[in-house]
């Protein structure tokens, strides 16, 4: 994160000039009369416009906002999740509620401009928010490409296209370093999710398995039959032994301690456990939530180098303990 914020730093320093003359870049005070700011698609496809480029920003999802903080931007208001830290420069931002129990009277009184929240949560505001003329929308990440077409619009709303943009060429060549060295192999894995709510296995359309996916790792879950959500399948050790993949990584929405405590409780309990290959191997990871629940933003880099060294350590070399 240092590195990074050094990057952006210099090249806002370098850019200061360009950015206050830039026509790339509407603003307020220079767009025409009745110009409207900014007008984009969210994750739902739903038209988003911004009159006046936002000062009071709320952040709802919070899967964006490390990346909100990393192009620049600034918020008045953030909402919470168990296992994902806030951003180091918003330790004093008014927290508005964990994500799924947002108090719509808090964020209200935070005079908020525009809301950012995630389609799986913050749907039941969309009424009480378009009532008051608060423009609400929904950034869902699930790939990388996501992550980049969300720090390209972050990077608008905070005026710092350039920066955003040095940033993620960054990203990008440290992403074709590590994939440049992958073998010719295609382990197999199972990403298993363990939630208050329950546990599922990961199919398709998530953050982790863009990163697998990218170095080349065979999901044995991807032909299961989904459960209530279409991206995951529910948990079955029976299926599992089944599949008996080559690798399992374990992905938390919580602490990594209420994880380890789930596994030994509904999973490690059942004797199946132990006939798996991967259990035999002792190839059972638990991933960083920061790399791997959370957006990692300009760090996604590091998601793929970290789950390399995981498969292949001979090549990439170990987590450091």
């Amino acid at each position: 994160m240092k590195r990074l914020g050094l990057i952006i730093a210099s090249t806002f320093m370098l850019s200061t000039v360009v950015i206050g003359c830039s026509s790339s870049k509407p603003t307020n005070s220079m767009a025409p009369p009745n110009r409207d700011f900014i007008t984009f698609k969210d994750s739902t496809k739903q038209e988003v416009t911004l009159k006046d480029k936002p000062q009071r920003v709320i952040l709802l999802n919070t899967e964006v906002q490390e990346l909100f903080y990393q192009v620049g931007g600034s918020a008045v208001g953030l909402a919470t999740a168990p296992g994902i830290p806030v951003p180091e420069m918003a330790k004093d931002v008014t927290q508005v509620g964990a994500v799924n129990q947002v108090s719509l009277e808090k964020l209200m009184s935070l005079k908020p401009d525009l809301v950012i929240g995630q389609s799986m949560f913050h749907t039941s505001l969309k009424d009480s928010l378009a009532s008051s003329e608060v423009p609400l929308a929904f950034i869902d990440i699930k790939s990388y490409e996501d992550i980049k077409a969300t720090a390209e619009l972050f990077g608008k709303i905070a005026g710092r296209e350039d920066e955003t943009k040095a940033a993620l060429d960054q990203t990008e060549k440290k992403m074709q370093t590590v994939l440049s060295k992958l073998p010719q192999q295609s382990p197999r894995f199972a990403m298993i999710t363990i939630m208050p709510m329950g546990i599922s296995v990961q199919k398709n359309s998530t953050i982790s398995l863009d990163v697998a996916n990218r170095l080349k790792l065979k999901n044995v879950a991807e032909s299961l039959p989904s459960g209530m959500m279409p991206s995951s399948a529910p948990y079955s050790l029976e299926k599992l032994v089944e599949l008996d993949p080559d690798f399992l990584f374990f992905i938390v929405h919580g602490t990594e301690d209420y994880g380890k405590e789930k596994l030994k409780s509904d999973i490690e309990s059942n004797p199946a456990w132990k006939t798996l290959r991967a259990v035999k191997e002792n190839k059972i990871y638990f991933l960083p939530s920061s790399l791997f629940v959370t957006n990692p933003g300009f760090n996604f880099d590091q998601s793929l180098s970290y789950l390399a060294k995981l498969v292949y350590p001979d090549i990439y070399g170990s987590i450091a303990k």
